[in-house]
């Protein structure tokens, strides 16, 4: 069965990371995105936080995982979701609406949504990591080597 993820930082196209491959090699990109939310830098990568009815968006790319059960291990272990207390971690998977730029269509996807508190962190005003990440050497290096 297939499933829709949106992504907004380290795993979009534009950003040469392993597994950024890994989901493009096992997805179909199905387009361009947003989320009403906020984005934040939280040191080497991005967090997101989806909020309903919030003016600022957050912009990604949505994928279809052709196969959810062989990937999302890997995106969950990733993403620091620990099978046993899957809402305790730094992420959780959440089912969010998600808008489609090139339709016009809302659809639900999974989002890993950071699950930590905001207040004390560096908010990325555009909700574009594409746009932000190259400027941070934190960042590049994590893409690099993780």
């Amino acid at each position: 069965m297939e499933a829709q993820l949106f992504v907004y930082g380290t795993l979009m196209i534009g950003v040469e990371s392993r597994m950024a491959g890994l989901l493009q090699r096992n997805s179909k990109w199905l387009g361009s995105a947003y989320i009403s939310g906020e984005l934040f830098d939280l040191g080497r990568y991005p967090g997101a936080q989806w909020i309903p009815e919030h003016p600022a968006k957050v912009y990604g790319q949505v994928f279809t995982l052709e196969d959810p059960g062989f990937l999302m291990p890997y995106l969950d272990e990733y993403e620091g979701i620990d099978p046993l207390f899957p809402e305790a971690g730094e992420y959780v998977r959440k089912l969010v609406p998600t808008f489609l730029e090139d339709t016009g269509q809302t659809i639900d996807t999974w989002l890993y949504h950071y699950n930590f508190p905001t207040d004390q962190l560096v908010r990325i005003e555009s909700g574009r990591y594409l746009d932000y990440y190259r400027q941070q050497p934190a960042h590049l290096e994590f893409i690099r080597t993780g």
